[in-house]
């Protein structure tokens, strides 16, 4: 039996992605595991495909809609998916050949649709071939919103938002940014060993590490190998977290044998961190929707040496028998959100979340932090944390929550962030925007509750 291509594997994650909602890392890794016979170049190549087609979906498919006499709409979806694959790269990818390009793309037109998808994959493919530069672009002068949705592949919704709130040239460098390869940032896990040991580490291996700018346990590492075989990850010296996120823990400010809440806390990074923070005294409930969720939070932990967190299977919208009576020190509500803060590491979310979402989000991330901040006891801390950058989700929630609730106060995080960190300050909440702090874009925001607040459960 013929072995999986990296370019058919490719198409199975694409057509995975459109059905459901995963992430395209996890679907690579399930597929490195499942398919033993990739080598690194194989697996690296599979990498750059599967972000490479979803980074510049938009683009591609004005292509399409120049070239198909069949609407892009009325495509089988698997068709062009292949299509996708194709095009980008004879586009993009300047050392595959276009002949290798095409005539891939077309077999695998054929194992899936038939001599007729393969006829069709064909055509469009060598019609992009000679016709290329005949395809019409979209003026910037004329229409700078579709330009830039064309030309630098992002939902023209998104783009026209952007350019109302920020302005074209601002919104030119955002969706610069998004379509970058970003650093691999870690966290070091300090339970085990310093920043200074773990680069230290690293640059033995052969790797490029330098410490991040603001986290302070942070490494940034520069041109690095698949996660996969990255040295030292199994011994739990670190795990893969962005910097912005890693600030979150900052603002939370946890200290050595308190009691916290994380609700929505899969895969674990935010919990872990408290945990190191922590030194591994004290106690951390670690809450998410579903079991499969929590895997994740109790393997980190594992992986980590982290002893002090319980994990519970619950809904933080809802009553919580597990926690009934219970106070807490600090509550973390880090909300589902739609993550247009990560499009740099997450090209996926262009496509999958709308415009509507951020309204239907925001109204479950008030019901999250509404319902949380009852467990917080008089003095203690909520802190609010979203990787988005609209306000609906992020200064307007936090905003009608203490309208609602004036037992809480609003802390600036100048209070608990180093001065290093200070510049990341708006307001009195932390917000970080790519492509200004070469980060996620987060928003992070520090509630007290106050001495004579009463109780809300």
């Amino acid at each position: 039996m013929r072995k999986k291509t990296p370019r058919a594997i490719c198409l199975e994650i694409l057509n995975q992605l459109e059905k459901a909602d995963r992430h395209p890392d996890r679907l690579l890794s399930d597929s490195f595991k499942r398919y033993r016979h990739l080598t690194p170049l194989d697996r690296g190549f599979l990498t750059e495909l599967t972000y490479g087609v979803l980074r510049w979906r938009e683009r591609l498919d004005w292509s399409i809609r120049h070239l198909s006499k069949i609407p892009l709409e009325k495509i089988e979806p698997e068709t062009l998916n292949i299509l996708r694959l194709g095009l980008y790269q004879i586009e993009f990818l300047t050392r595959t050949p276009a002949s290798a390009a095409v005539n891939e793309s077309v077999e695998l037109a054929k194992r899936h649709r038939g001599s007729g998808g393969g006829g069709f994959v064909n055509a469009i493919l060598r019609s992009f071939l000679r016709k290329k530069d005949e395809i019409p672009c979209p003026e910037i002068d004329q229409d700078p919103a579709l330009h830039l949705s064309v030309v630098h592949s992002h939902p023209l919704w998104l783009v026209q938002r952007w350019i109302e709130e920020i302005g074209i040239e601002e919104t030119l460098n955002v969706c610069l940014f998004n379509n970058t390869i970003s650093p691999l940032t870690l966290r070091t896990n300090t339970l085990k060993l310093s920043r200074k040991e773990l680069i230290g580490k690293l640059g033995n291996k052969g790797l490029k590490a330098i410490p991040a700018s603001f986290s302070q346990e942070g490494i940034l590492l520069d041109d690095p190998p698949p996660t996969s075989e990255l040295p030292f990850l199994n011994d739990g010296f670190f795990i893969i977290q962005d910097e912005a996120s890693q600030l979150v823990t900052s603002v939370l400010d946890p200290k050595a044998g308190e009691k916290i809440l994380d609700a929505c806390a899969s895969p674990g990074g935010k919990t872990t961190h408290f945990a190191q923070r922590m030194e591994n005294r004290g106690e951390i409930y670690a809450l998410d929707l579903t079991r499969d969720k929590l895997v994740f939070v109790e393997e980190m932990c594992q992986r980590l040496g982290i002893k002090i967190v319980k994990t519970w299977k619950g809904d933080a919208t809802q009553s919580l028998p597990v926690l009934e009576g219970m106070r807490f020190d600090r509550v973390l509500a880090d909300v589902p959100c739609s993550g247009f803060g990560t499009l740099r590491k997450n090209p996926d979310l262009k496509w999958r979340k709308g415009e509507g979402d951020i309204k239907r989000l925001s109204e479950l991330q008030m019901a999250i932090l509404t319902h949380l901040s009852g467990y917080v006891k008089k003095g203690g801390v909520l802190v609010y944390s979203t990787c988005t950058v609209f306000r609906e989700e992020n200064e307007g929630v936090v905003e009608n929550f203490l309208n609602g609730h004036p037992e809480f106060r609003l802390e600036s995080v100048y209070s608990v962030l180093p001065e290093k960190c200070h510049p990341l300050v708006i307001d009195g909440y932390l917000k970080t925007f790519p492509p200004k702090d070469e980060m996620d874009g987060f928003f992070v925001a520090r509630m007290i509750k106050q001495n004579n607040a009463s109780s809300q459960l």
